[in-house]
């Protein structure tokens, strides 16, 4: 591109035309106060043809009325190249896209024009997550401004920053957002960024880039990930030497309160809220149904990666609260320290339960119940839970404490199952207090996939077990089956229909009896699996038939009628089966089961739905039940509940009524009278509804 050629560029001439016309774009980037930049990669130019250049290009100006407002220069390849070094993060950019990366270095992020954006947006809430060691409170703040205050410190030249927490809470991820243009203001310049995950191992080393990069005097913000303290302290000293313009930010997972190096400003990571969690798997798996992402979010305790490996478990098994990944346990429960035996052993029975009291070592106290299973003291156990806690993964409320994330509580709770004989286990569970009976067997529920847990349960369930008396222990007992329930489905169904069928047990159906709306929600649970649906439904019938006719307290008739519903039923049994089920009892000799034929015809040919149903059930995968997926499902739901309808008007006496009542409703937008008032002659519904009616 010589002198010459500039004014063709600029100015193309058309139709052997002189001068030519200025590029309409040119005019543009003028009227934006821009920049017009000509590179060629060609060739290098001395000083005299590149001044040469740039008085062609402002030539070209000439009759541009706002030429003061544009801009303009001209690079040679070496010019370029020099400008490229001046800015490590471009000059990594550069070496990834033609191949000759360094090894283990990088750029930050992903990058669109001159900012950093990344595939999904950065999610933020209110909660506060970020704790700045620099304050001598260390109060937690918001991750808005705790990114402002992290931007704000790697402004400066020499300043070291050290960002620390467990893994897997979105450490990395946060650095990236630092110099995202979309995620609050001022982001950091991604031109000045070099990063490195040492861990997979870098050519040159950290030290050795971070020399190099002081030595070459170029402003610079060095990020290291999982950078342990001695690496850091290394990295520090060499960057804040007086004539560094070298910016340190390393990452790391060792949560040590005393990892507070000199000459750096330490920032910790907390987890995140379960609805933060919730919302980035609704991000990144869509197909994931919103009771799952719920669940998910709760076990997760905050923690991203933990969500992520729950959420790749979905189809391989449909299993929530264990985490298969034994890189990730490991990394979350051990950190940097050394295997501790001990200490792992002490976490397993600490993970029976779903929390303890911690504080009480007393011989009465929950962790000497605890320490009874190994034969240990109960200051023990107090001590493993002092260093599970610094290690971030035992949790405290008040004098309660739980090991945390589920999935690694979970796990351990598995292995200490595995390792307690059965007989032992079941002395231990009988000997219980009732309050730690229940924390027990709340954490059993999360364990449907452990072979030990559902033989744990199969020990528990008969009536010879060891906790046989569950139903006539009152609210304990049914909150000790329904905990239970996720792990063994079919065999707790079994267990209450033959407490149901068990004469001296018929208090249990009803309304005055205590547990009784427990029971009902247990079974409406119950119900979800297609091939349990019918045994379900049947005992809530049961129920419903067992009320008067106008109760309404605790009544069974909503969660029976759900089971019925397009949409919200809570139960995968498909259409035709739960048609066949309000046939059959349409046909019942029992007139009470026919009346609650009536609630479930009216519950098919409903089109407004709600639920007062907990969805939840354990650890298992579940979902609003079944539900169309096309409009001509939808359509065929109807058109075949209308056919069920005039089928039964033959032996339910008030199946016209039921579809013209719901016709009405739908028709009308509001409920009608029960009685229709409606001169046959005046309405505008088909005349087969008014014959319905009638």
């Amino acid at each position: 591109m010589p002198a010459r050629a500039i004014a063709q560029e600029m100015r193309p001439q058309s139709n052997g035309e002189k001068g030519g016309k200025l590029r309409q774009v040119i005019k543009d980037l003028a009227d934006a106060s821009g920049a017009y930049i000509i590179v060629s990669s060609q060739g290098s130019v001395a000083d005299k043809p590149l001044a040469e250049r740039k008085t062609a290009m402002r030539d070209a100006l000439h009759d541009l009325p706002n030429a003061g407002n544009l801009h303009t220069d001209f690079y040679d390849r070496d010019r370029l190249a020099t400008w490229v070094n001046e800015y490590p993060g471009v000059a990594a950019w550069v070496r990834r896209r033609i191949g000759r990366a360094l090894s283990g270095w990088d750029t930050i992020g992903n990058w669109v024009d001159t900012t950093v954006t990344e595939a999904t947006p950065y999610l933020i809430d209110d909660r506060a997550c970020l704790t700045d060691y620099r304050s001598p409170e260390r109060g937690s703040v918001p991750i808005s401004e705790g990114i402002a205050r992290l931007r704000e410190a790697l402004l400066t030249p020499r300043q070291c920053v050290r960002l620390i927490g467990l893994s897997g809470l979105g450490k990395t991820r946060l650095v990236q957002a630092l110099f995202e243009s979309g995620v609050g203001e001022s982001p950091l310049d991604p031109g000045l960024a070099v990063y490195s995950d040492i861990s997979f191992g870098t050519v040159p080393t950290a030290r050795e880039m971070a020399r190099e990069l002081v030595a070459r005097g170029h402003r610079t913000i060095l990020i290291v990930d999982n950078c342990n303290p001695t690496t850091h302290t290394e990295l520090a000293k060499i960057c804040s030497e007086g004539a560094s313009s070298v910016s340190l930010l390393t990452v790391e997972y060792d949560v040590r309160d005393e990892d507070e190096p000199e000459r750096t400003d330490v920032f910790r990571l907390q987890p995140a809220s379960p609805d933060l969690v919730e919302r980035w798997i609704g991000q990144s798996f869509p197909h994931i149904s919103q009771i799952d992402r719920r669940t998910i979010g709760e076990f997760s305790d905050g923690n991203f990666r933990l969500g992520r490996a729950l959420a790749e478990t979905l189809g391989k098994g449909d299993t929530l609260g264990k985490l298969k990944s034994r890189e990730l346990f490991e990394r979350i429960f051990q950190q940097r320290q050394h295997p501790d035996k001990d200490l792992l052993t002490a976490a397993e029975d600490l993970s029976l339960l779903y929390s303890v009291d911690g504080e009480d070592t007393s011989a009465a106290g929950e962790l000497a119940h605890i320490a009874a299973i190994r034969g240990v003291s109960a200051n023990s156990l107090y001590a493993a839970l002092v260093e599970l806690r610094r290690r971030g993964i035992a949790q405290a409320r008040g004098h309660w404490r739980a090991i945390l994330p589920h999935p690694i509580a979970n796990r351990l709770a598995a292995f200490a199952l595995e390792r307690i004989p059965p007989g032992d286990l079941d002395r231990f569970a009988a000997s219980l207090p009732p309050r730690m009976q229940k924390s027990l067997s709340r954490r059993l529920g999360y364990l449907h996939d452990s072979r030990e847990a559902q033989a744990v349960v199969a020990r528990w369930l008969p009536s010879d077990g060891p906790l046989s008396d569950l139903l006539a222990r009152g609210a304990v007992g049914i909150e000790l089956l329904t905990n239970i329930a996720p792990v063994a489905p079919e065999a707790v169904l079994r267990r209450i229909e033959r407490e149901l069928g068990d004469p001296s047990s018929a208090e249990l159906l009803l309304p005055t009896h205590p547990i009784r709306w427990r029971l009902i929600r247990l079974v409406k649970a119950l119900s979800y699996e297609p091939h349990m649906f019918e045994a379900a439904a049947i005992l809530l019938a049961r129920f419903l038939a067992a009320e008067p006719a106008d109760h309404r307290q605790g009544s069974a008739r909503d969660s029976f009628a759900e089971l019925f519903h397009l949409w919200l039923s809570g139960t995968q049994a498909l259409p035709d089966q739960r048609r066949a089920f309000v046939r059959r009892l349409a046909n019942s000799e029992d007139a009470e089961l026919r009346r609650c034929a009536s609630v479930a015809l009216d519950a098919l040919l409903a089109t407004r739905f709600s639920s007062s149903s907990n969805f939840d059930f354990g650890a298992r995968s579940r979902d609003w039940g079944w539900q169309p997926k096309l409009n001509s499902d939808e359509w065929d739901w109807y058109r075949a509940g209308i056919d069920l309808a005039i089928e039964l008007a033959a032996v339910m006496d008030d199946a016209r009524n039921t579809l013209a009542r719901n016709v009405c409703q739908t028709a009308f937008k509001a409920d009608p009278v029960s009685a229709c008032n409606i001169d046959p002659l005046k309405c505008s519904l088909p005349s087969w509804v008014m014959r319905s009616r009638r």
